[in-house]
């Protein structure tokens, strides 16, 4: 049975949510933040730090959309994110891309040139070889540049010609 207290926190952390998201959401719909929020972030309604847990995640569901936890690729998505923020450590831009590819398993030879700067800018820092990060905001460029790598692997191979295919056999 859930104290008087742990409702009150509880409806005020919907409340910082959706203040933060924009929006309101249904009560199902907080009763599955809450359940992802246990899963991935070791999170308790009653903790000191609950409302920050609570509003970065919406930040990161308003900027990033499909941040629920369920969708297909988040598991590696959040392993990349994990990763780089958990190191703890600065880096100068090219070299976090050259870590990056090689979690990710990726050549970057493949990424447009284009692309780490949209992959900086979803997680709102400017991209430049030599700049220094700290990994703790490098670990949302991994997160959206893994949505890129699991999209370029479920692509289907293309110059699949017969003649190629013949050739390389």
């Amino acid at each position: 049975m859930a104290t008087k207290q742990y409702i009150a926190k509880y409806h005020q952390l919907k409340q910082a949510y959706e203040r933060e998201l924009g929006k309101e959401i249904a009560d199902i719909t907080w009763y599955r933040v809450v359940a992802t929020l246990k899963q991935h972030f070791n999170f308790n309604v009653l903790s000191s730090d609950a409302s920050k847990i609570v509003e970065t995640f919406a930040s990161f569901k308003r900027r990033y959309g499909s941040f629920t936890g369920r969708g297909e690729g988040f598991s590696e998505r959040w392993q990349a994110f994990r990763h780089f923020y958990e190191i703890d450590t600065l880096f100068h831009g090219g070299e976090f891309l050259k870590l990056l590819a090689e979690h990710l398993k990726i050549n970057l030879d493949d990424v447009p040139r284009s692309t780490p700067y949209y992959w900086f800018e979803r997680a709102e820092l400017s991209f430049s070889t030599e700049n220094i990060y700290h990994s703790k905001d490098l670990a949302l460029v991994a997160f959206v540049a893994a949505k890129w790598a699991i999209n370029k692997r479920s692509q289907p191979m293309k110059s699949a010609n017969i003649e190629v295919l013949a050739i390389a056999k």
